[in-house]
C-alpha cells in the first residue's frame, strides 16, 4: 500500500518556539507511524523564533514562555528535525547584536538553519555562524519585488542562499519555475492565508517588523496603522463575499493538484504556514498530513494524536 503522496518530498513545519502541545505530539505521530507503518514522517525541519527575538519577522511570538534559556539546548535536541530560526525581520540589520537572536543561533547543530530577509542581517550570519544553513524568506522577495518576480531574481538569490521560498503569487506560474536553475533547493509555502497580487502585503510585514522591535524604537502610531491596514486597505475579507457563487479574489493555498505539478517539475520541499496560535500550528499539521499521507484510514489515524 501507497501511504505517502509524493514519495520524495520534505515538509517544513511552523512549531519551533510554538506550542510545547504540538512539539509532544509530532513526536508520538512520529514514533506511532513508525512502530505501526514502518516508515518515518516526512518532516525536514521545523521552524519559527523565541519570544524577544528582534530578528523575528513575520508573525509576532503568541507563546510568552517560547525564551532562550539554559534548557534551549535540551529543547533542540530533543527535536526529531532540523531547526530553522525565523529572522525575517526586515530591519533585523539595525540590531545585529541582538543578545536573544544571537544565542538562538550559537546553540543550533549543523545543518540547521536560519530564514532570512535583511541582507545586512544575511551577510553577518555567514561571517559569524558559517556553519548555519540559509534560506531567503517569502518576506525577502514580497519586500524586494512586491508586484513581479523573474526567473532572473530567483535565480539570483539561489547564488548567495542555500533556498529560497517562492513567492505564493507564484507558485502557479510554472512557465516561470520551468525557468529557475535549481528546483530542489526551491520550497514552497503551500497554505498561505492570504489572497493573490495582495497590494498591501508588504505594509502587513511592516508592521509586523515593529511589532518585534524594542517599544521604544517601534512608531507611535503602530496600533493605529494596523487598524487601518486592516479594516480599509487588506482584502482578505472581500476575498470571501460570493458573486454570482463564486469568490471574487483567489486565496493563495494550493491544492493537490498545484502541489502535484510543482513536484512533477522537481521541487520537493514544501512548507506550512502558521505561526502564532495553538489552533493555527494544528492547522498547519492538518494540512501537512492531508498533503503528505495519501491513504485516508492512515491519515485519520494519525490525525488522532494531534
Amino acid at each position: 500500500m501507497n501511504i505517502i503522496r509524493f514519495e520524495k518530498a520534505v515538509y517544513t513545519l511552523p512549531i519551533l518556539f510554538g506550542s510545547a502541545l504540538h512539539i509532544d505530539r509530532v513526536a508520538k505521530i512520529q514514533k506511532y507511524s513508525q512502530s505501526k507503518y514502518n516508515f518515518k514522517l516526512p518532516i525536514h525541519s521545523f521552524y519559527g523564533a523565541p519570544t524577544n527575538s528582534i530578528w523575528n519577522g513575520g508573525r509576532p511570538p503568541y507563546y510568552n514562555d517560547s525564551i532562550v534559556s539554559n534548557k534551549t539546548k535540551q529543547y533542540y535536541e530533543n527535536i526529531d528535525a532540523h531547526k530553522y530560526i525565523t529572522c525575517t525581520n526586515y530591519l533585523a540589520g539595525d540590531y545585529l547584536n541582538d543578545p536573544v537572536s544571537n544565542l538562538t543561533l550559537e546553540m543550533l547543530s549543523k545543518d540547521d538553519g536560519v530564514i532570512i530577509t535583511d541582507e545586512r542581517l544575511h551577510k553577518y550570519i555567514r561571517k559569524t555562524y558559517p556553519f548555519l544553513k540559509t534560506k531567503s524568506s517569502v518576506l525577502k522577495v514580497t519586500k524586494e519585488q512586491p508586484k513581479k518576480r523573474s526567473a532572473d531574481y530567483y535565480n539570483q538569490l539561489l547564488d548567495v542562499y542555500d533556498y529560497i521560498v517562492l513567492h505564493p503569487d507564484d507558485n502557479t506560474d510554472l512557465d516561470l519555475i520551468a525557468q529557475i536553475k535549481d528546483l530542489s533547493r526551491v520550497e514552497v509555502l503551500i497554505d498561505e492565508r492570504c489572497t493573490r497580487n495582495c497590494p498591501v502585503r508588504d505594509l502587513h510585514y511592516n508592521v509586523n517588523a515593529q511589532h518585534n522591535l524594542p517599544i521604544e524604537d517601534r512608531d507611535n502610531d503602530i496600533m493605529e496603522q494596523e487598524g487601518t491596514l486592516w479594516s480599509k486597505y487588506c482584502p482578505r475579507g472581500k476575498a470571501v463575499v460570493l458573486k454570482n457563487g463564486k469568490e471574487k479574489l483567489d486565496i493563495l493555498v494550493n491544492t493537490l493538484d498545484e502541489i502535484q505539478d510543482l513536484y512533477n517539475m522537481g521541487i520537493r520541499r514544501f512548507k506550512t504556514s502558521g505561526r502564532g496560535s495553538e489552533l493555527k500550528e494544528s492547522y498547519a499539521l492538518k494540512k501537512f498530513l492531508f498533503v503528505a499521507i495519501k491513504d485516508e484510514r492512515t491519515r485519520n489515524t494519525l490525525e488522532y494524536f494531534l
